[in-house]
């Protein structure tokens, strides 16, 4: 027990002497012929097929079924119809490694060889059985016959969305390409597009750094004007992936310019593919009518040479940039058509990224039930299809968007547990960090969001930009606000609109710039500053007027309009319930309950000015019972404070004092992860239970025992049923 619990530390993966020594202690007692059939069988794997066992050991049938009933008898090996397994891995594993050198190589290669005749003496399917081959004829040192083996494994791994597998496969095929001459003959391909190759594999595993590291070494192989073509298409992936990691559009764009530069004008699927995404990189830059003009003609060319997945991904990118345009019924109608042609040709990357582009058109119109319908839609399918770190993180993260504003914040705490789990990268990373800052500051855990704000600046510190200096202002501002200090939130928030480029940065983003108008004119309202909260007022109309918007406004724009101009009422010291009222039922209608329920605050607070108890006590119950069911602790605290002080009923007297749950900070989640603890059930149990991964599961259940204060998962099922937590209503 002590040598298990030791290889917990150890910093190798090989199992200690000692261990191994006891483990093989019952091996040695064993027969030869016994000890012949176990070195064998630990060469084929975990479990053996009776036949290829047979065929690799070569014993006479008598010999070997006393040789193998001996090992059963002994409780190594485990029958199991025409199968055996070894009753423990850490025999195997020991087997395996007493193996002489020599031994080893000439057992993998005549397991290869016996299951490269008899594929069927195993229970393994196709991708499985390639992968077991590539790995037997590596570690039989047959460097040609690994080399295939190894790329047809990368393709039959690639086929069932094992994107990680194909990637080890086909870097194994490179590190065995130099010791194979004919290689190229061999494969069929040339050693540039078999690194080409490992780049896709790793772009579609989500690791796009190592991605850009095959594309770079790639470009260093191909002389461009020899082969323009091929340079060209490596400089359109090198431009995709610097675009992925983050980098800014003045160092992707010269590769996407160079790609259209190199591959020849006419009719081809690479002049194509380069204009599809050069187009789609100038929308994301806000060039609009330069990207429209360009995914015209890639789609232009794609359907003369009959290339759907191109003309999807074209149509895609131009739907998002008639939509930002303020052409909202043909930029969605350009987006159905893409996904409609994605779904047709089963490519999941551009339905994944149509779902995208068409959540965010929608959440662009305020229409957030929509759009959080078509980015969870299309993160399940991206799971589905082994692209949740690739796509599936980037959609629940524009899902977490719309939860924030429709005040579903214990979904959007797990949908950002859900991305942490992936072990995001790029884009990904920030926003989530962005999104954790906000929910933290949301529930009252400022200590938490201020951290996670000096995170973000941690990532952006090495490629500053004005975007994401607004939206660390931003969150700064809102965490300043929301704690108390309104002083600060208007100082941060008068600097945010003061950056340089504010008006075409922070405008053209809805999730920076609205919440920063929003945050500032209440900060000021609350500092009794007219004038700074007219500053925000005179922002937006600036905004609208230059146009940054390209033609498109946000679909709650009015209503933004209008709670600007009921904070510059209130900074003024001016009574206006029926504004507050308005402002509320705008926010209603969009579904937004946050705003709705900061809006009924206010509203509350004019009545109460205006002498109408009745309409106050009715306008504070409704905002109280909705901040307290999102969890957003500062609208909440700020009506239970305004009752008090007005003595208003909003139900039960006075404010109803927190529940356990409340009072220890637990979500809905947590509650019943802890109250599955506390029936004994295991983190993956537990997962299954709900629905979510295991490591999610393992994260929410380090939170538990945090927030109980309690060592140890016995100790929070006591707690769970001492404090009545551990009854949760459960999925069906």
């Amino acid at each position: 027990a002590e040598e298990l619990l030791a290889t917990r530390t150890q910093p190798s993966d090989a199992l200690p002497a000692s261990l191994r020594g006891i483990v093989l202690a019952r091996v040695d007692t064993l027969s030869e012929n016994a000890r012949l059939v176990l070195r064998s069988a630990a060469v084929i794997g975990r479990r053996v097929d009776h036949r290829l066992l047979a065929a690799t050991v070569t014993l006479p049938e008598a010999v070997l079924l006393d040789a193998l009933r001996e090992c059963v008898e002994q409780q190594v090996l485990v029958a199991e119809d025409l199968e055996y397994r070894f009753r423990h891995a850490l025999v195997h594993e020991a087997v395996y490694d007493d193996l002489l050198p020599g031994d080893r190589v000439a057992l993998h290669s005549r397991v290869a060889a016996v299951l490269t005749d008899q594929r069927t003496w195993t229970d393994a399917g196709g991708p499985q059985l390639a992968s077991e081959l590539a790995c037997h004829w590596y570690a039989a040192h047959d460097s040609r016959r690994a080399l295939t083996a190894s790329l047809e494994a990368a393709r039959a791994a690639e086929q069932m969305y094992a994107y990680p597998e194909a990637l080890a496969h086909v870097e194994r095929a490179l590190e065995l390409w130099p010791q194979v001459g004919d290689a190229a003959e061999l494969t069929g391909m040339r050693h540039v597009d078999a690194v080409r190759y490992a780049a896709t594999q790793a772009e579609m595993a989500g690791s796009t750094d190592r991605a850009l590291d095959f594309i770079r070494a790639a470009a260093g192989e191909v002389d461009a004007d020899a082969d323009p073509v091929t340079a060209g298409l490596l400089h359109e992936r090198w431009g995709r992936y610097l675009w992925i990691l983050n980098h800014s559009t003045e160092e992707l764009l010269p590769h996407l310019d160079e790609a259209a530069r190199l591959v020849p004008d006419g009719p081809s699927p690479a002049r194509a593919r380069v204009l599809a995404t050069r187009g789609q990189q100038l929308m994301l830059a806000e060039r609009l009518a330069e990207s429209v003009e360009v995914c015209e003609q890639a789609i232009a060319i794609a359907q003369q040479i009959g290339d759907q997945v191109v003309e999807g991904h074209a149509r895609n990118t131009l739907g998002s940039a008639l939509a930002a345009l303020g052409k909202t019924e043909a930029g969605l109608e350009q987006l159905h058509l893409s996904r409609e042609l994605a779904e047709r040709t089963r490519s999941w990357m551009d339905v994944a990224r149509a779902a995208v582009n068409e959540g965010g058109a929608l959440q662009s119109l305020a229409r957030y039930e929509e759009a959080l319908r078509i980015s969870l839609g299309g993160a399940a399918l991206a799971r589905e299809r082994g692209l949740d770190r690739y796509f599936g993180a980037f959609l629940r993260l524009n899902a977490c968007e719309a939860l924030w504003l429709l005040g579903d914040w214990s979904e959007l705490e797990e949908q950002l547990r859900e991305v942490d789990a992936t072990q995001p990268v790029g884009i990904d990373v920030w926003r989530s960090a962005e999104a954790w800052s906000l929910l933290y500051a949301g529930v009252g855990q400022f200590e938490a969001a201020r951290a996670a704000i000096d995170a973000l600046r941690k990532m952006f510190a090495p490629t500053v930009t004005e975007k994401f200096d607004a939206i660390c202002t931003m969150l700064d501002a809102t965490c300043a606000l929301w704690s108390g200090d309104p002083t600060r939130a208007l100082e941060l928030a008068r600097a945010g609109i003061a950056l340089p480029r504010a008006d075409t940065t922070l405008c053209a983003d809805e999730g920076i710039g609205i919440p920063l108008l929003l945050c500032g004119a209440a900060a000021a309202a609350d500092c009794r500053d007219a004038q700074g909260a007219r500053e925000f007022v005179d922002t937006l109309d600036r905004w609208i007027v230059s146009d940054h918007w390209h033609g498109g406004q946000p679909g709650a724009l009015d209503v933004v309009a209008a709670q600007l101009g009921a904070e510059t009422m209130r900074a003024g010291g001016m009574v206006d319930a029926g504004t507050w009222a308005a402002v509320a039922a705008g926010w209603g209608r969009f579904g937004v309950r946050t705003r709705m329920a900061y809006a009924r605050w206010r509203e509350a607070e004019a009545h109460v000015a205006g002498g109408d108890r009745d309409l106050a006590a009715t306008a504070a119950a409704t905002a109280h019972a909705i901040s307290h069911d999102i969890g957003w602790v500062w609208v909440r605290d700020g009506v239970a404070s305004l009752a008090r002080r007005a003595r208003l009923d909003i139900g039960g007297g006075d404010v109803e004092p927190p529940s356990p749950a409340e009072r220890l900070g637990l979500t809905a989640r947590e509650l019943e992860v802890l109250a599955l603890v506390a029936e004994g059930r295991t983190n993956r149990q537990i997962a299954q239970t709900l629905f979510i991964s295991a490591k999610t599961a393992s994260v929410h259940v380090s939170n538990i025992l945090a927030k109980l204060g309690v060592a140890n998962r016995g100790e929070a099922g006591a707690a769970a049923r001492r404090l009545g937590l551990d009854r949760a209503e459960l999925p069906a």
